[in-house]
């Protein structure tokens, strides 16, 4: 009778299981996180880019208030046509300048005299100028 219970098939895992399990686990995220994270990384990109579009959309509704209204260079100056003012979702902060007729778009064209460049302060996000730059 008690070589019966010797063979009785046992229940639970071995080590060599579970580290193989672990072990398979520990390769997927290895392969999954560089793309988990360029896609957040792309994410905070366009996210910062539609930011800049909705400043140069603030700063045309500042324009058209009123007929002695110009472009403004201040972002703070904004708040009311923009509800409120747009964050860097990677902590950057926007600058909005007025272009001499030197300035270079993010696709490389020339922005005239007179016309908006809005940047972010993190180089990997870029400028937008409107009308220029495609959304």
């Amino acid at each position: 009778m008690r070589k019966r219970d010797q063979f009785k098939w046992r229940r639970g895992w071995t080590l060599a299981e579970v580290l193989t399990v672990v072990l398979i686990v520990i390769v997927l995220m290895a392969i999954a996180m560089p793309a988990f994270q360029n896609g957040m990384s792309a994410s905070r990109q366009s996210a910062c880019r539609a930011n800049m579009q909705a400043l140069a959309n603030a700063e045309e509704q500042y324009r058209r208030q009123s007929a002695t209204h110009a472009y403004t260079t201040q972002v703070s100056a904004l708040s009311k046509e923009a509800a409120g003012v747009p964050v860097c979702p990677d902590g950057g902060t926007y600058t909005i300048t007025i272009s001499n007729g030197t300035a270079t778009a993010q696709n490389g064209q020339t922005v005239p005299q007179g016309g908006l460049v809005i940047s972010c302060s993190i180089g990997s996000h870029g400028k937008f100028a409107p009308g220029i730059d495609t959304p």
